[in-house]
């Protein structure tokens, strides 16, 4: 019986990612480095502190790790202005609603970073329960943000559907025993199939028929 559905936020909900690239390349820059791909793959998902050690490790940086974070969280949070919604975000939001589902986000974001997010793409408030990556300690592919979403939610977490856009964010929602839809972009995709997820969909709507498939918004045939 499926009860939930559990969004992560950037690249999935928010077309995020592009002006997070463009701010990670400014903030390199401004340290003397070009961008190196092995090294930023690993970043997709992860919360901004682990996010940047690996950045630090990466690049051997010499400033201190809590500096890194600062300047680069700010860049990015600037860039986030104007930031637009993924194409189906608000459909299978809306479908999740109609059909009783509860509805919970649950970011590697930062709490600065989600609120902007939401409310420059309209969708703040249209969720019942909220978890950003400064209230756990470890971040995807860690269970802790989605077993955090079900708790506030009131829901076990096998009645959950976790949507993702990360291989740590799929890891993160198998490791907490949650079924997953992915929704990868073209780089992700090679990646996030690995790890097996329940569907693979082109975007949030194309994922509303195999919602279907699996009972969410069909009424039983004894209803009153």
């Amino acid at each position: 019986m499926i009860e939930a559905f559990i969004f992560d936020m950037d690249g999935l909900l928010v077309d995020s990612e592009p002006l997070a690239a463009k701010a990670m390349d400014d903030f390199l820059r401004r340290y003397g480095f070009d961008r190196r791909a092995e090294i930023h793959e690993q970043l997709l998902g992860r919360r901004l502190p682990e996010a940047l050690a690996i950045v630090k490790a990466g690049y051997e940086m010499e400033d201190p790790l809590e500096e890194l974070i600062a300047r680069y969280g700010e860049m990015r949070l600037a860039a986030l202005r104007g930031v637009a919604p993924m194409p189906g975000a608000a459909e299978i939001i809306a479908f999740g609603r109609a059909a009783g589902m509860k509805l919970a986000l649950a970011t590697s974001g930062m709490r600065t970073h989600a609120d902007l997010s939401l409310a420059e793409t309209g969708l703040a408030g249209l969720f019942d329960a909220e978890v950003t990556g400064d209230e756990v300690t470890k971040g995807k592919p860690a269970p802790d943000l989605f077993l955090l979403a079900a708790e506030r939610l009131g829901v076990d977490p096998a009645a959950c559907i976790v949507f993702e856009d990360a291989p740590a964010g799929v890891m993160a929602a198998k490791a907490a025993e949650m079924r997953v839809v992915a929704v990868p972009s073209e780089i992700n995709r090679e990646h996030v199939l690995t790890h097996d997820p329940a569907l693979v969909a082109p975007d949030l709507h194309a994922a509303i028929p195999w919602l279907r498939e699996q009972g969410v918004g069909i009424v039983p045939p004894d209803f009153p």
